[in-house]
């Protein structure tokens, strides 16, 4: 066996005490790390804030705001409407009665615009309310086929959960001639009331709304140069927006903040640790074999927490952790069995 050099109780102490300290500085830093790491895979991974389209983005998640740039107009091709904005809403109201009914009462009828046909048949009295039934056209939305956002193009599930919507007013200059001959234009939407201010049981109105242009931010991925929904931990596609240009706190509130200098205080753990070995080792030897023992023995409980920490995260990780414990461990018991060099 190698002789080693007398070390007092205080000496084993001090070493105890810093092999602790690493320990608990390592854990807590492997914690956070592990944390944020498990909150990234729950939305698709770690996010890039500063990315620019390119094959370095592709396959990534991005954080990218700004005002969207439409390239090719939103279009509502039946009746010749063109918005120069991410999504285009038609809305198709008609005059129809509706049945009221309060607290008991017996129900009173009016005529009202509905965006929906309203079944009659299922009023209390429908002699002399009936409705005319189904809509000739329908509600719809129309996404522009080409919206761009920090250069990246944005895909039509981005677009469709972009927030809001205001009054839009087309011009009605291309609208066809079958439709121009049913309809009149009257405060930025179309009418068939042949007296736009009394209008008659089974009149239609259509009107159109729009997603305005104005800043926004996304989570997503890049997939072939567009930003499409990112796949989370549960399966689902999740599409991220919100107004306004937002920072990745803002947009992901509960994601915890990734340990500060992590690296750094990595290395002061094994270093506490590296102190704390030669201290229980009782000091140097000529030739430093002890110094390099010390190490590898400082290596093994922390790699070996570092790795139990991982478990369920990163278990590639864990496993490498562990892997290195064991190899760090038989390497400072041959070390320390060697005998010393002779002078």
């Amino acid at each position: 066996m190698i002789a080693r050099k007398p070390f007092s109780w205080g000496a084993r102490i001090a070493g105890c005490v810093l092999l602790a300290l690493a320990l608990l500085l390592l854990a807590a830093t492997e914690r956070g790390a592990r944390a944020r790491a498990a909150a990234e895979d729950a939305i698709g991974g770690a996010v890039l804030t500063d990315a620019e389209p390119g094959p370095g983005a592709e396959g990534g998640l991005v954080l990218v705001g700004g005002t969207p740039e439409v390239v090719s107009l939103a279009t509502d091709l039946q009746f010749a409407v063109t918005a120069k904005a991410p999504v285009l809403l038609r809305k198709v109201e008609m005059f129809q009665w509706r049945e009221l009914a309060y607290g008991g009462a017996p129900p009173s009828y009016e005529l009202d615009w509905v965006d929906h046909p309203v079944d009659s048949a299922h009023f209390a009295r429908p002699a002399g309310h009936e409705n005319p039934g189904a809509f000739p056209f329908a509600a719809a939305r129309f996404v522009a086929p080409s919206v761009r956002l920090g250069g990246f193009a944005l895909s039509e599930a981005l677009l469709q959960a972009i927030p809001g919507y205001e009054p839009y007013a087309p011009g009605f200059s291309q609208l066809p001639p079958n439709l121009a001959a049913s309809f009149q234009a009257v405060d930025g939407a179309l009418v068939t009331s042949a007296d736009p201010a009394a209008p008659r049981l089974g009149d239609l109105r259509v009107s159109w709304a729009v997603v305005p242009l104005q800043p926004i931010t996304v989570i997503a991925r890049v997939q072939n140069g567009a930003l499409v929904p990112a796949v989370g931990s549960d399966g689902e596609a999740h599409a991220r927006v919100q107004l306004g240009e937002r920072s990745l706190t803002d947009m992901l509130p509960s994601l915890p903040d990734a340990p500060r200098y992590a690296w750094a205080r990595r290395a002061l753990a094994l270093l506490l640790a590296w102190g704390g070995a030669m201290l229980l080792l009782g000091g140097g030897r000529r030739g430093g074999r002890d110094e390099i023992a010390a190490l590898l023995l400082a290596a093994v409980p922390l790699a070996a927490v570092a790795g139990a920490l991982w478990l369920g995260t990163r278990d590639a990780i864990a496993v490498a952790l562990f892997v290195l414990a064991a190899l760090a461990s038989a390497a400072a018991m041959l070390r320390l069995k060697r005998p010393p060099a002779r002078p």
